[in-house]
C-alpha cells in the first residue's frame, strides 16, 4: 500500500509539471550512446542538407566600371551598377495602385558570357526582387513578383529575338492593375494578365538598380541612354544627376542577410524550417536535465550558427526568419516529447489505480 501511495503522490499536479518540463523518465530510459548517436545523426543531416555540395565563397569586392558620359548616358562596357541606397518614394504609390511605367532606351553590347544582363530592377539583391528587366542573349526576360511566382519573380515572362548587338531599341513596360504589357520599339512582345494585382504583394523597402543587381552578378553590357519611371502622372529620370548612386566598388556578399523578421517570408520555406528542426527539439528534450529553455536555446544556437555560415555559401540566404522558424521547430519537437511524457504518465497513473483497486478488493 505504501508503494501505491508513493506512485499516486508522484502524480500530484506540482510534481507532474516539474516532470513534464524536464522529461525525467524519458531521459532516464535512453542510454548515453543512444542519445549521442541521435544527436550526431541530426547534426550531420543538417550539415549536408544546408551546405551540400560543400561550396564556399568568401565575400569580395569588385571595381564598379560603369561610366556616366557628359550627355548623361550610362555606359556599361564593363561590369557595373547604378543603384539607390534608399527605397524610391514613389514605390509607396505603386503599391497603393498607381500605374507603373518604365521606359529604357538601350544600345545592347555583347551578351555576358556567364550571367544574365539586368537592365532594371526593383530589388534587394539576393534577397529577392519585385520587378526586373533582363537580357539573356537575344531573349528579353521580365521577372515580376506575383501570385504563383517565387520571391525572385520566377518563372519569368519571355520574348525572343529582342536584343541584337549594336541595334538600339526602346523598351516600354506598363503595369496597370493585374495587366502587364511590354513593348519593344512600339511593338507589343509581352502581354500578360495576373490573377490579381501583383503589387499588393510588394514591399516598399526595396531599392532601384540599373545595369546589374545590388549584390548579385547580373551584368548588362551596353549603354542605357534613357531610363525613366512614370508613376501616375509623375515622371522620374533615373539618369538625372543625384537620382542614383555610383558606388566605387561593388560588394558581393553572395547572400545579403534578411535581418527584418517576417518582412519577406515564404510560407513554404517557413514550414520546411519548422518541420526540419523538430528532430533536433526531440533529441534535445530527451537529454538528462533538459528543460524547455535549454531546448529553445539549443535550437537558437544551432540555427544561428547555420545562418551565419551561410554568408559564405552560394545559393543560400541567411535570414532571421529562418532562425525564428527553426527555433519554433525545436519547440514543436519538445512539445512532442511533452505529449509523449503526458501519455506515459497517464498510462502509469491508470496502472497504479488499477493495482490499488486490485489490492483493496
Amino acid at each position: 500500500m505504501r508503494m501505491v501511495r508513493a506512485q499516486l503522490d508522484a502524480h500530484r499536479p506540482r510534481r507532474l509539471l516539474r516532470r513534464f518540463l524536464r522529461h525525467e523518465e524519458i531521459s532516464a530510459v535512453l542510454t548515453p550512446p543512444v542519445r549521442i548517436a541521435a544527436l550526431v545523426v541530426v547534426l550531420v543531416s543538417y550539415f549536408f542538407a544546408v551546405f551540400w555540395p560543400l561550396e564556399w565563397r568568401l565575400p569580395r569586392q569588385v571595381l564598379n566600371q560603369v561610366e556616366i558620359g557628359t550627355d548623361g548616358q550610362a555606359r556599361f562596357d564593363k561590369p557595373g551598377v547604378l543603384r539607390s541606397y534608399a527605397p524610391p518614394p514613389w514605390l509607396v504609390d505603386v503599391k497603393q495602385g498607381a500605374p507603373l511605367r518604365v521606359r529604357l532606351d538601350v544600345l545592347p553590347g555583347p551578351p555576358h558570357p556567364r550571367f544574365l544582363g539586368r537592365l532594371f530592377a526593383i530589388t534587394l539583391g539576393w534577397n529577392g526582387r519585385l520587378l526586373s528587366i533582363d537580357r539573356d542573349d537575344d531573349v528579353l526576360l521580365v521577372h515580376l513578383r506575383a501570385k504563383g511566382t517565387s520571391l525572385d519573380g520566377y518563372p519569368p515572362l519571355r520574348a525572343r529575338g529582342v536584343f541584337q548587338e549594336g541595334r538600339p531599341l526602346r523598351l516600354d513596360l506598363a503595369l496597370v492593375g493585374p495587366d502587364l504589357t511590354v513593348q519593344v520599339d512600339g511593338r507589343t512582345v509581352i502581354r500578360h494578365r495576373y490573377p490579381d494585382d501583383p503589387r499588393r504583394r510588394w514591399i516598399t523597402s526595396y531599392k532601384l538598380a540599373l545595369g546589374s543587381d545590388i549584390n548579385l552578378r547580373r551584368f548588362f553590357l551596353g549603354e542605357i541612354t534613357h531610363a525613366e519611371v512614370r508613376v501616375g502622372e509623375q515622371s522620374h529620370d533615373l539618369l538625372a544627376p543625384g537620382a542614383l548612386s555610383r558606388p566605387h566598388r561593388i560588394f558581393f556578399l553572395d547572400r545579403e542577410p534578411r535581418l527584418v523578421p517576417f518582412q519577406d517570408i515564404w510560407t513554404r520555406d517557413a514550414w520546411r524550417n519548422v518541420v526540419g528542426f523538430i528532430p533536433l527539439g526531440m533529441v534535445a528534450a530527451i537529454w538528462p536535465g533538459a528543460t524547455l529553455f535549454s531546448v529553445l536555446a539549443t535550437g537558437l544556437a544551432i540555427s544561428g550558427s547555420i545562418e551565419f555560415i551561410q554568408l559564405t555559401v552560394p545559393r543560400r540566404v541567411p535570414s532571421v526568419d529562418d532562425v525564428i522558424t527553426n527555433t519554433a521547430g525545436a519547440f514543436c519537437g519538445w512539445l512532442l516529447i511533452f505529449f509523449l511524457r503526458t501519455a506515459l504518465d497517464a498510462w502509469g497513473r491508470r496502472r497504479a489505480l488499477a493495482a490499488a483497486a486490485g489490492r483493496a478488493g
